[in-house]
């Protein structure tokens, strides 16, 4: 049972198990996998799996709690035992995600994802194939829906970093430049070297020197022209996940928000985006980002009326009551691909870091009929 949760390529079992949290105070030292699977009463293969996922966190000296209730005089005492041994500096109460099995000491703080979040998808691309540019330093990729650009704190191995990594045949990951949503398909940049990312992120700091497209996809066409709003982000509401929330007008702690419609045109949709639910026609638009928001093309979209297709975090968010095309999302969702956008590059020259001075571009969108 235990396996099916780093079972690769994932299983409908894997997929389906909830979040299961352990935490760890050592009362005896040895290897990592050896004091979780002793703890947890857990197969010592199955915690050695979960060390190769990242997703089991440690640090020698127990992290001193945010809130009530107080430490137990348990806690208290192994703390500056650990303190003794291991020294007073705050790294040492920090948890960082182990990267092999480690040999931990008494009193050590573990935290363990014994449940980790899976992305099937990793698993249904080729990873080659989605290479549109390979230099030195860098790489761009046409990054497929459901997969995380970065790792999530619980899995290291199904991240667009460390697929493409392996598509290379390097030992490594890759470093992130910057990220599209779990759930968005599009391009982006991978750094090869860290002096890249450096240099890269200064490029993103120079207004104009590079340039996001978008392609978003729904149901009605959207105005064409700027959009402007003041969004606040991470806002919870009762029985959605946390998400950005739009204002008309600047609003305390609101960050300015800018995007400009293109243009808009009818397409219609390959069977695969019919077979959900969805019209055989919808509205494509060609977005420029003009600022870089969480959620900001589906947030702003959604509070104007027009939610992308398939969005079931932003569509009960818009203007409008539901449609049938939020049923073909929720069918979606359940099959791991929540994409409903697409995006290309416009960079300028990276100076010495080398020459990226141009267009990439990604294929063409999914949900689009082709003659």
């Amino acid at each position: 049972m235990y396996l099916n949760a780093v079972a690769v390529p994932p299983t409908e079992a894997s997929t389906s198990l909830g979040a299961r949290v352990e935490h760890i105070l050592v009362n005896e030292p040895g290897s990592l996998s050896e004091v979780v699977a002793s703890a947890l009463n857990l197969p010592q293969d199955f915690t050695r799996e979960l060390i190769r996922f990242g997703a089991i966190h440690w640090c020698p000296v127990l992290p001193v709690k945010a809130g009530p209730p107080a430490d137990s005089e348990q806690e208290a005492l192994a703390r500056r035992s650990a303190i003794a041994r291991a020294g007073k500096s705050p790294a040492h109460r920090q948890p960082q995600r182990a990267t092999g099995d480690v040999p931990v000491e008494q009193y050590a703080y573990v935290r363990v994802h014994v449940h980790p979040k899976r992305f099937p998808n990793a698993h249904t691309v080729d990873w080659k194939e989605r290479i549109v540019h390979a230099a030195p330093d860098f790489v761009v990729i046409n990054k497929p829906a459901g997969v995380p650009v970065v790792p999530t704190v619980d899995n290291v191995l199904e991240s667009c970093l460390a697929c493409t990594a392996q598509a290379l045949g390097e030992t490594c990951p890759l470093l992130s430049t910057h990220r599209l949503d779990t759930c968005t398909e599009g391009l982006v940049v991978l750094g090869r070297k860290r002096e890249f990312v450096a240099a890269f992120n200064k490029l993103l700091g120079q207004p104009g020197a590079l340039k996001k497209y978008y392609r978003a996809l729904t149901k009605e066409p959207p105005p064409t022209g700027a959009l402007v709003h003041y969004v606040t982000v991470g806002t919870r509401v009762k029985g959605l996940p946390a998400h950005t929330e739009v204002h008309s007008a600047a609003a305390e702690d609101g960050q300015r928000c800018e995007l400009e419609v293109l243009s808009v045109q009818r397409v219609q949709l390959a069977p695969c985006a019919t077979a959900l639910g969805w019209p055989s026609c919808a509205h494509e638009s060609l977005i420029l980002l003009k600022t870089g928001r969480t959620h900001q093309i589906r947030a702003q979209l959604a509070a104007e009326g027009h939610p992308l297709l398939g969005d079931t975090m932003y569509e009960p968010l818009a203007s409008r009551p539901s449609t049938d095309a939020t049923q073909g999302m929720a069918q979606m969702s359940m099959n791991g691909g929540e994409n409903r956008s697409t995006g290309d590059l416009d960079c300028d020259n990276i100076g010495s870091m080398g020459n990226i001075a141009g267009v990439f571009e990604a294929p063409v969108p999914w949900w689009r009929e082709t003659v």
